[in-house]
């Protein structure tokens, strides 16, 4: 297929983009030879990776994609790399083969992705293909990073690397000038709404056609005249508030109002009249950004009286099981003193077999501190004389764990914008390495694998619903979390990036984690009876 077909095909899907797809076909042909590197930008919304990816499919080239926004260290995001590469080319069950599936430095990844191409069928030789997306976003990223894969393709033959940006780049910022570049502008005004009049038009019952092919064009241009122009919206916020407006719009329409004016139907510029309040208050609102998305109402002219009171929703959302597996041990890792690991989470101790057997464990060690303090107050008896030289010690008996453990981990937690309340006990959130985190995950998992030999690794897996919970602000760095340096985990620069704090309370884990199987309080080190 010529470049110029794929660019028709295309652009019947995603239009306005035919120029940059007809550039991306000529660069990435199979029977064309490629530059080893390719740089393509622009803003978000632009419709980079969707274009890269139909261009790829299109031409059936085999490729790899990797989000550099999902990889939460250089490391992960090298591991990924391997990991897509090894899954495209038909050989993620022989990874044992490349470094065993572990990557840690960009010359290790180009032994290894050369052997892994290296090691195709005689028919799959060929280019391959390998886009990494918003790697300008990389965090913890060193500042030879982009150069360094920029010479993979150099190295590697019939290796293409697409380096997808997300805003325009500097001059020889990969230090070197033979690159080429692709520029995805924002759409115009002109393409916007050419984009939306092509999309499907939201469903109103009982609204005429006619009616749509009349008023629809002008409520479009309207729309981005008033709410995405000014605001520098991207296309689908302004697909999402015309699907928004749109009914609220028409409703006269439909609910059959007369006219103003003694007209006998509707017009664009009386409908605009009578909502002009519409794009002030909706207009406005559908602009934030939520979390959440807000259940949107049809307009309705009658009130109906509630038949029983609904429960209030909850105010904080739920999480998907892996996310909520992978918090809960997060929230265990930063609550739990380290000490204390062979104690809870480790399979040879007697104590981890059970909740109940935790709480025996305790009451035996609490038994023998008070003894040893009965003792310790018959031998500091006034009367007694003490040895010469001999130091009193201080003996930790059930009332002082108590007072330990009184301290809740909901208010020793980071909340909000005020940091660790509490005072700095066995409870207080510590920062965690990612191996412990990947330890009591394998402890605490409600439903383990039958047979955990034979079953892929999960660390890539927790390592993207880990960059996933950071972006949401519920697992942040230990560099980043208010009082980190003042915990005295003796927590430096030089490892701030690779330990990590929960952000959220006690409270909200318990119930998430009950939805899943999991009890906080068997595995906290204060979940005595």
């Amino acid at each position: 297929m010529q470049p110029a077909d794929v660019a028709r095909s295309l652009g019947a899907q995603w239009p306005c983009r035919e120029v940059q797809a007809r550039q991306l076909a000529s660069l990435l042909h199979p029977d064309i030879p490629s530059p080893p590197t390719l740089v393509v930008h622009g803003i978000s919304a632009t419709c980079k990776s969707t274009i890269i990816r139909g261009v790829l499919s299109t031409l059936e080239v085999p490729h790899a994609v990797v989000r550099s926004t999902e990889c939460i260290t250089g490391r992960h995001l090298l591991t990924k790399i391997l990991w897509n590469t090894l899954e495209a080319v038909g050989q993620k069950d022989e990874w044992e083969k490349f470094g065993k599936g572990r990557c840690e430095h960009v010359s290790s990844l180009t032994v290894l992705l050369e052997e892994c191409l290296a090691s195709r069928a005689e028919k799959k030789q060929g280019k391959f293909v390998l886009v990494l997306d918003e790697i300008d976003r990389q965090r913890e990223a060193p500042h030879t990073l982009l150069s360094a894969l920029a010479r993979l393709g150099e190295i590697i033959p019939s290796l293409c690397v697409v380096l997808v940006l997300g805003s325009t780049p500097r001059p020889l910022f990969l230090q070197n000038a033979a690159v080429p570049h692709i520029s995805f502008p924002p759409y115009t005004r002109k393409e916007s709404i050419d984009i939306l009049l092509a999309s499907p038009v939201p469903v109103v019952e009982g609204l005429p056609e006619e009616i749509i092919s009349r008023i629809y064009p002008h409520f479009v241009a309207t729309i981005y005249d008033t709410l995405v122009g000014p605001t520098a919206g991207s296309i689908p916020n302004f697909l999402s508030i015309c699907e928004r407006l749109w009914p609220l719009f028409v409703d006269p329409v439909v609910q059959g109002e007369s006219p103003p004016g003694g007209n006998t139907e509707w017009d664009f510029s009386h409908l605009l009249l009578k909502n002009r309040a519409l794009f002030r208050h909706q207009g406005e609102s559908a602009l934030v950004h939520r979390i959440v998305p807000e259940e949107s109402s049809a307009p309705s002219k009658t009130f109906r009286a509630p038949l029983a009171p609904k429960p209030a929703p909850s105010a904080l959302p739920s999480l998907p099981y892996f996310s909520t597996l992978i918090l809960t041990s997060a929230y265990l890792a930063s609550h739990t003193p380290q000490r204390l690991d062979t104690i809870f989470f480790s399979k040879f101790s007697s104590s981890s077999l059970s909740a109940r057997n935790k709480r025996a464990h305790h009451r035996r060690r609490l038994k023998v501190l008070s003894q040893a303090q009965a003792e310790d107050r018959a031998n500091d008896d006034p009367s007694t004389p003490n040895k010469k030289g001999k130091r009193t010690k201080t003996r930790i008996n059930k009332s002082t764990l108590s007072a330990a453990f009184a301290t809740s981990s909901a208010t020793t937690s980071a909340t909000g914008a005020g940091g660790i309340t509490g005072p700095s006990t066995i409870l207080t959130a510590r920062p965690f390495p990612l191996e412990r985190l990947l330890a009591i995950y394998h402890a605490v998992d409600p439903n383990p694998p039958a047979n955990p030999i034979r079953t892929g690794a999960v660390a890539d897996q927790i390592y993207t619903e880990l960059a996933t919970l950071r972006r949401l602000r519920l697992v942040v760095p230990a560099s980043g979390h208010v009082g980190a340096t003042s915990m005295g985990s003796g927590n430096t620069s030089a490892d701030a990036g690779e330990k990590w704090c929960v952000n959220v309370s006690g409270d909200w884990i318990g119930e998430l984690a009950k939805g899943i199987g999991v009890e906080v309080g068997e595995w906290l080190a204060g979940g005595l009876d």
